[in-house]
């Protein structure tokens, strides 16, 4: 099995490709994000970082409305500027606080005038229990790891998919056009040991193109931004800021490469399935990528409204590895009356779809002949 898995392995590592398109698109990535360094910029941070209360409230806008005074009398220097960011920052997570708290209060006042034991009572009940851990009362500096959550959404869902789509596509299609595939199968390992070989391979690249972004996401972040940031709260991000996740910055990166690589793996195996279907390369990456980018399309090109069926939206692969849909607001499904939160569902559709996509090689191999 070590020596068809390092066969199989390979023949994915081997392809120059691979290479090429990594390079230059990690390349276009560094020159869409114009990153210049950042002097300075946390300091300003420095005196108001970690629990804001109601005191350090109260003197953020008293020094706001000093700094707006000589604002208009004098020309802004870069530090008053950066002040001024700080203090809107310490406005905008007051101001969550405050939302938070009027959400929290209409749930409890709402929960008193539905019946118990229905779905749409456990839906509001679990809203409010997640909301009253929320606490989004503090500041830091996070703009690494915020970069960092935003680029799994857009160039580590992008880099990932295409990434998979070459790399995987040809295994399978290109046996058959040399003629390989007929060797294989004619072999004692041709079959069931090969095709657990090629899939174990399958994965391995799978996490060898998300750990590689991965760290250089991570290596780029903190070289221009610094290493802090990472305690604060998810709200704070403005596509987060409806949140009901008690998730500070640093937990939700994991979470969120975790289900980015789970919805990578269930489409690597999805890559694999059509390459075994397909007898050429081009048409098995055209059909992938087709499935991979539908979501995206129909979204942001075709604009087509879905109606009630737009959820579905949410469990594909592509939406599964950008994550944020998942978390950046309260959504359920009804399970039987009981309330199952979108990532939870996600997570088992996924898990669902990578078992039946494995099982559909296998038996896609095991009912192909030698001719």
């Amino acid at each position: 099995m070590k020596s068809l898995l390092a066969f199989e392995l390979n023949k994915i590592f081997r392809q120059k490709s691979i290479y090429v398109v990594y390079v230059v698109l990690l390349g276009l990535v560094m020159i869409s994000l114009s990153a210049q360094y950042v002097v300075g910029e946390s300091v300003s941070y420095k005196d108001w970082e970690g629990e804001l209360t109601s005191e350090k409230y109260t003197q953020a806008e008293a020094a706001h409305d000093e700094l707006m005074k000589n604002w208009n009398e004098n020309r802004p220097r870069i530090e008053d500027m950066r002040k001024q960011g700080v203090y809107e920052q310490i406005a905008v997570a007051k101001r969550l606080d405050e939302t938070n708290n009027m959400s929290i209060n209409y749930l409890r006042s709402h929960l008193t005038e539905i019946e118990k034991q229905t779905f749409e009572y456990r839906k509001d009940a679990l809203h409010l229990r997640m909301l009253e851990n929320v606490n989004v009362n503090k500041l830091y500096y996070h703009k690494a790891p915020a970069e960092m959550i935003d680029f799994v959404r857009t160039f580590g869902t992008m880099l990932t998919g295409a990434l998979l789509l070459i790399g995987l596509a040809p295994i399978f299609s290109n046996e058959y056009m040399t003629g390989m595939d007929q060797l294989q199968l004619s072999t004692r390992h041709g079959r069931r040991k090969g095709i657990h070989a090629k899939i174990a391979a399958a994965l391995i690249y799978t996490a060898f193109v998300i750990v590689v972004w991965g760290v250089f996401n991570l290596v780029q972040r903190i070289f221009v931004y610094g290493d802090g940031g990472w305690s604060a709260p998810l709200q704070q991000l403005f596509q987060y800021r409806y949140s009901p996740y008690d998730f500070d910055m640093l937990t939700y990166i994991f979470i969120q490469l975790g289900i980015h690589a789970l919805g990578a793996v269930g489409f690597a195996l999805l890559v694999l399935l059509i390459s075994a279907w397909c007898r050429h390369t081009i048409l098995s990456i055209l059909v992938s990528g087709a499935i991979f980018s539908l979501p995206i399309a129909i979204v942001v090109f075709f604009k087509i409204d879905l109606g009630m069926y737009e959820n579905i939206l949410d469990f594909t692969y592509t939406n599964v590895m950008r994550v944020s849909d998942l978390f950046d607001r309260f959504e359920v499904l009804n399970l039987f009356g009981y309330p199952v939160l979108y990532a939870y569902a996600a997570i088992v559709v996924m898990a669902v779809l990578s078992i039946a996509a494995m099982r559909l090689l296998l038996y896609t191999m095991k009912r192909r002949e030698v001719a």
